[in-house]
């Protein structure tokens, strides 16, 4: 006590005053540390109560079976002091079973690379009863041409230095199919529906370098692409086929085949990109590609049974086929665009684009060399006038021609044919912005031709397409659209009729920014018809091709996200789809769903969901169906 008496007075005496002592702190509590991952998922188990109806029918549409599901994943990663990554995400749907299967990653720190890769698995089945099936009319509901396969593919991407000015990049893309179906082998007055195995694959390897500047963007890419194709159709056993009534007094039928093809092929290309601003009111752009293609083809056939050679009616019971051939088909494309502005309010856009094709193929037993040609140009140039702030006008005008050289069909006495396509349209657009809230577009096109390529190419058309934008409310969105084509055909360029039509009108309510409710909804009522007549090739008489639909389209859905106590939050959701039509082949269409996501503590949600499949056609009552289908499971984030 006495030393610190002693210390207060000698700095009283100095003139100081005396230090103030401050009560000891608590340290600080050591900030939450975020961390650097965050994971979502959902798992699930799908169900249904049966299919009812055709089966075949509703894998072809639908295709959902049940088990569990890894319905979803959502992976994400962000870290600033990790040297060598510093995002990723890594997020996927649907595996464990169901027909559309996906996942997809990115990886990246921006001064060094950025890395994407992309997987995708799809599984395709077809076997509709109806389509392209001779025997229908005698009550066989088996389809003649179908389809049970599964198909992959992946991608990746790699781009080293991506936020510099000179980005080089390497990218490999694969895509892989197999699986069986049913195919027909056809020989002079029969044919045979057989089981097929099916597999192809093709590998793209491509790099180059792009070129980031403030005035140009410039990319030079080099790659190529390799790819097998194959097909076996087999039998084993008597296969009567399709014609059921004997010729010239001789029953026909196929009692064991073996035939396979095999296509290797390859193709290398060079394509360039540009993109440039040279002054401020022109921008300028260009593209080039050549690419080389080459195959090789191989072919077997070996068949017994008893078969007809039509051409001189002589009758044999065995065939043993051997063919290699070869194709080449270098193809040329390149496009070159332009806007000026040399207005305030006025800009001028031109484009130009041409692509050539041409195709040499070879066979060691034929003596002659099958060849393609194909050259197809278009110019185009459109003014854009902004007449004030609220209406803006567009005309144009497209010119497009070519021509094309390639074998005829077996009912013509010509070995090659030669078209050419010549065609004008008009252009023309308005834009209207009354306000913020309301805007209509609307785009016109008026084309004739003087030639055409091919029977069911569009001639003299006019297509138009409306759009418009209304909103009530900030929260209450109205919306609607029109489209029209109608194609006439002159006789001169043989008749053909086309015309489609379709409106839709929707809504989006989001009140109070959709925290509570949320509504969407869109009708539509579109119409098709076409008529063209053509050549029966068995008879050599002309027929009558004549289809109409008339269709209503409405789709809706009603969430509601409810308010139980203070903190659970639950959400239903209600509506579904609708389609009808009539015409040509009417068709009746139901899918009518609920969803309910319900959280049933932190980090954890349960979810549901219930659909109603039913399709009818009233002229095909065997490929209607019917099925219940569920979802439900927990979703982890």
């Amino acid at each position: 006590m006495k030393i610190l008496m002693a210390v207060l007075l000698s700095q009283l005496l100095r003139g100081q005053e005396p230090a103030k002592t401050e009560p000891a702190q608590a340290p600080a509590p050591a900030a939450a540390v975020e961390s650097p991952f965050k994971v979502e998922t959902g798992l699930g188990v799908r169900f249904h109560g049966g299919i009812k109806g055709n089966f075949d029918a509703y894998r072809s549409m639908i295709n959902l079976g049940e088990g569990f599901r890894l319905v979803n994943w959502d992976m994400q990663y962000h870290s600033d002091s990790n040297t060598f990554l510093k995002k990723a995400f890594f997020s996927g749907a649907g595996w464990g079973g169901d027909p559309a299967a996906w996942m997809r990653g990115a990886f990246e720190d921006s001064r060094y690379y950025r890395l994407n890769v992309d997987y995708r698995s799809t599984a395709y089945f077809s076997a509709l009863p109806s389509f392209a099936n001779p025997t229908l009319d005698r009550g066989i509901l088996f389809s003649q041409r179908s389809f049970d396969t599964r198909r992959h593919f992946t991608e990746l991407n790699l781009d080293l230095f991506p936020t510099r000015r000179i980005v080089p990049f390497v990218s490999y893309s694969r895509s892989r199919g197999e699986g069986r179906g049913v195919s027909s082998f056809t020989t002079d007055a029969n044919e045979y529906p057989v089981a097929t195995l099916l597999s192809d694959a093709a590998n793209l390897v491509r790099g180059g370098v792009r070129l980031e500047f403030r005035k140009f963007h410039f990319t030079l890419e080099q790659g190529g692409i390799f790819f097998h194709d194959g097909q076996s159709l087999f039998q084993d056993g008597r296969n009567n086929g399709n014609a059921t009534r004997p010729f010239l007094g001789q029953t026909l039928f196929l009692t064991n085949l073996l035939q396979s093809y095999a296509v290797q092929g390859r193709s290398y290309f060079e394509r360039g990109l540009l993109t440039a601003q040279p002054i401020s009111w022109l921008d300028l752009s260009a593209s080039f590609q050549f690419s080389r293609p080459s195959s090789d083809i191989t072919y077997r056939q070996t068949a017994k049974g008893q078969f007809v050679d039509i051409s001189s009616l002589v009758f044999y019971n065995s065939q043993d086929l051997r063919l290699v051939g070869a194709s080449n088909q270098p193809h040329t494309t390149a496009s070159a665009g332009a806007e000026l502005r040399p207005f305030q309010r006025f800009r001028l856009i031109g484009s130009m684009v041409t692509d050539r094709l041409h195709n040499t193929a070879t066979a060691d037993t034929s003596p002659f060399v099958d060849r393609l040609e194909w050259s197809y140009n278009q110019e185009q140039v459109e003014a854009v006038f902004e007449v004030n702030r609220k209406v803006l006008i567009r005309g144009g005008q497209r010119y497009v021609w070519g021509d094309s050289l390639n074998r005829t069909g077996q009912v013509s006495q010509m070995p090659q044919e030669r078209a050419t396509l010549r065609r004008n349209s008009a252009l023309g657009g308005v834009g209207f912005r009354a306000t913020d809230r309301a805007s209509l577009n609307a785009d016109v096109e008026i084309a004739r031709s003087e030639q055409v390529l091919y029977r069911t190419s569009l001639s003299d058309f006019e297509r138009i397409r409306v759009r418009g934008r209304y909103s009530l409310l900030s929260s209450l969105q109205l919306y609607g659209t029109f489209q029209y084509l109608n194609n006439s055909n002159p006789s001169r360029l043989n008749r053909f009729e086309m015309r489609s039509q379709q409106t839709a009108a929707g809504l989006r309510w989001l009140p109070r920014g959709g925290k509570t409710i949320q509504v969407m909804s869109e009708y539509a009522r579109s119409t098709i018809r076409s008529d063209v007549s053509y050549w029966v090739p068995q008879i050599l008489q002309p027929a009558r091709s004549f289809y109409r639909e008339n269709a209503h389209t409405i789709t809706g859905l009603f969430t509601y996200r409810m308010a139980v106590g203070w903190t659970w939050h639950p959400e239903i959701a209600a509506g579904g789809s609708l389609f009808l039509s009539n015409g040509s082949r009417p068709v009746s269409y139901y899918q009518p769903v609920i969803r309910l996501t319900a959280p049933l503590r932190a980090h954890l949600d349960f979810f549901g969901e219930y659909r109603w499949y039913g399709v009818t056609q009233n002229f095909y009552l065997f490929e209607g169906f019917r099925s219940h289908q569920g979802i439900v499971g927990i979703r982890i984030y």
